[in-house]
């Protein structure tokens, strides 16, 4: 309803549902002990204050060692870093810097699928609740960039 209803109007919307924030907000500010920290759209946001990617790879095995998977993917990407290995899923954070090695990640995935019993595996962009996660735990003060910058964008 409110995306239908906003042309031409003005919306201000207050929402602790980042995925709300996201799908209905132009232009996001987060708030952090009363202050304005950051204001920008969702790329904005997502790529000056995000983590990068989550890679999410998932076993068709539980019992299959996931090291030499991990050891794969880091030889790739050294600045990778596993977020959780847990039963059959394994949960790998990407640098942004590091999104022109995909498709060599990829290629490599699809073609050891087997050695590594891998049933299928997606990559995804930080999410805003990430990106509110890491503002409200950090201020940037001394980031000129934060304000500034989040107005050009």
């Amino acid at each position: 309803m409110l995306k239908q209803y906003r042309n031409d109007r003005i919306v201000i919307l207050t929402t602790h549902f980042m995925d709300e924030a996201d799908f209905l907000g132009d232009r996001i500010a987060i708030m952090g002990s009363g202050k304005l920290i950051c204001c920008g759209s969702s790329e904005f946001l997502k790529e000056r204050f995000g983590v990068g990617y989550n890679l999410t790879i998932v076993k068709s095995d539980n019992n299959v060692d996931s090291n030499k998977l991990i050891e794969f993917i880091k030889s790739i990407i050294p600045s990778s870093n596993v977020l959780s290995n847990v039963s059959s899923e394994i949960a790998i954070q990407l640098r942004s810097e590091s999104i022109g090695k995909f498709p060599e990640i990829f290629q490599g995935l699809d073609e050891r699928k087997n050695e590594f019993s891998i049933e299928s595996y997606g990559i995804s962009i930080t999410t805003l609740e990430e990106v509110f996660l890491k503002v409200a735990e950090n201020t940037f003060p001394d980031d000129p960039l934060t304000i500034s910058k989040a107005q050009e964008g």
